[in-house]
């Protein structure tokens, strides 16, 4: 090439993410839009099918943005908070980016980024994982049951 960028649907190759990465992902990310994954409802064999999706996306997405592991910690996949949000997060790209959307759909994603990436490090404050430890159990104080307690809304 002679110094430009590619065109739309071309590929240098030069990057780290060059056009095999999601076709070494199990195909186009952004072909056929599914709806969104209801986690609760999935079967062990397809909760396990689509992990194992995310978590190629998810290594991905940290590695384009950098983000911190006090947004996503290295035990994410643990905490069905991240996992479900992360889902979410990966849903508005595909959608963002699927040949249907505006063009202004971009943005619209990067904002849903940075809003999930809030959402994340507080998450992430609550499990207390740290990049050396994870944590099973999500610290909260108990909701008080006695009628008189004032701090009940």
């Amino acid at each position: 090439m002679s110094g430009q960028l590619p065109l739309d649907g071309e590929d240098d190759g030069s990057g780290p993410l060059d056009g095999d990465t999601y076709i070494d992902m199990g195909g186009d990310p952004f072909g056929e839009l599914d709806s969104p994954i209801h986690w609760p409802s999935l079967t062990g064999p397809e909760r396990d099918r689509r992990m194992d999706q995310l978590e190629e996306w998810v290594d991905q997405l940290v590695t384009r943005f950098a983000l911190d592991t006090r947004v996503v910690p290295p035990c994410w996949a643990r905490h069905n908070a991240m996992v479900e949000t992360l889902s979410a997060l990966r849903d508005h790209e595909r959608a963002s980016y699927h040949a249907t959307a505006p063009p202004t759909a971009a943005v619209d994603w990067l904002r849903a980024l940075r809003d999930v990436e809030a959402l994340l490090r507080s998450i992430a404050g609550q499990t207390q994982c740290t990049a050396q430890t994870h944590r099973s159990e999500i610290r909260r104080v108990p909701r008080s049951t006695d009628p008189t307690d004032s701090q009940q809304v």
